[in-house]
């Protein structure tokens, strides 16, 4: 009896970790090494900022601003420490975190995005309206 009692509760363990996410909380830098971004969880989500971009600066030497903003009352801010993923929720049936928005030069994005066995991360993004028209890339974990 305390042996299969044993397996059950090892069972009920294994079942709750696997529902459990993947540690994606960190810095990665994007693909093409142009960028880094922290990602980080607030409640029950994911989110992203921006910390660093290769061309952050403009021709004066000064913080770029997020001029193409849709909002016009942020295009007065600068796009370091902007928060670039908002809303990512972890799928454990499918091993994404889905229904990310993302925010990138001026334009909004849906997505998802995965934690690879070898350790990278690979983000898959579309046209909110056109999930047919997708990108991605892959990222690689600084911190």
């Amino acid at each position: 009896m305390k042996l299969l009692f044993s397996y059950a509760l090892l069972f009920s363990f294994q079942l709750l970790m696997a529902n459990e996410p993947p540690k994606v909380e960190g810095i990665w830098t994007c693909s093409k090494k142009d960028c880094k971004v922290e990602i980080y969880k607030t409640g029950n989500t994911y989110e992203a900022k921006l910390l660093w971009a290769r061309k952050e600066l403009d021709e004066n030497g000064k913080p770029k601003l997020d001029v193409k903003n849709p909002d016009k009352s942020k295009r007065n801010l600068p796009i370091i420490g902007n928060k670039t993923l908002w809303n990512a929720k972890y799928n454990s049936a499918t091993h994404y975190f889905e229904n990310a928005t993302a925010y990138r030069n001026g334009k909004y994005f849906c997505g998802k995005f995965k934690l690879n066995t070898d350790g990278t991360l690979t983000i898959i993004g579309y046209n909110c309206s056109f999930k047919f028209i997708q990108f991605s890339e892959t990222w690689s974990r600084i911190k």
